[in-house]
């Protein structure tokens, strides 16, 4: 009589699977060693050494799963984009008004800043071009933006004004809250995000109220998780 197959794994695929976790875990550290290492400069001051070195690799283990630094680059940046897109997403689930929306990513982006300094260092670093309204890194602000403008909830020349006005006050506070205490962040972030929203046409008393209502949320929420 034959035997029914074993439903239990055999030694080989064991075997098997153990490389697959290694090998993603050994890509997974190549790329954390190239985002630590832009904490402190860009990516055109390292070197392939460096990244292997910091991994605790060898220089050719690097070219087993990158090209050149330019692909772990596109890859770390595709990474953080997708971080940042989904957290964002996460931050304005349910929030219709256009303008809250720009205020709580706002300071959700200067809460990172200030609680996770190395990784917003590597963020600037990893999107040079992020003052481009056409960037992807910009997709969710254009939405905002557009539906904003087409509401008549905020005011500018045009889409890409609005967009590079966000984005350049969101790198502005960012390079600077890094430097700043946690109570000391989430007041520049209701006055620098006031001072934005104001400039997107609101009252400068409404934008304030708007400010309030987002750092109240963004700030006092992350502290407690």
């Amino acid at each position: 009589m034959k035997q029914a197959p074993s439903s239990r794994p055999t030694r080989a695929s064991g075997l098997a699977n153990r490389r697959v976790r290694r090998k993603l875990q050994t890509r997974q550290a190549l790329l954390d060693a190239g985002h630590s290492l832009l904490a402190s400069r860009s990516i055109d001051a390292l070197s392939v050494d460096e990244i292997a070195m910091s991994a605790d690799v060898g220089k050719g283990t690097f070219y087993n799963y990158f090209a050149d630094k330019d692909e772990l680059t596109r890859e770390l940046a595709a990474q953080v984009r997708m971080y940042l897109t989904d957290e964002i997403s996460k931050t304005n689930e349910g929030v219709a008004d256009p303008a809250l929306r720009i205020a709580r990513a706002f300071c959700w982006v200067l809460r990172f800043g200030f609680s996770d300094p190395r990784r917003a260092a590597a963020l600037m670093r990893l999107f040079p071009h992020a003052m481009d309204p056409e960037a992807p890194f910009n997709v969710g602000v254009r939405k905002d933006v557009a539906t904003g403008l087409a509401r008549g909830r905020i005011v500018a020349p045009t889409e890409d004004i609005a967009i590079a006005a966000i984005v350049g006050v969101c790198i502005a506070g960012l390079n600077r809250v890094v430097e700043l205490s946690p109570s000391l962040a989430r007041e520049f972030a209701g006055q620098l995000g006031t001072l934005l929203l104001h400039g997107l046409g609101l009252s400068r008393a409404e934008a304030g109220r708007i400010l309030r209502t987002a750092t109240k949320s963004i700030f006092d929420r992350k502290k407690e998780q």
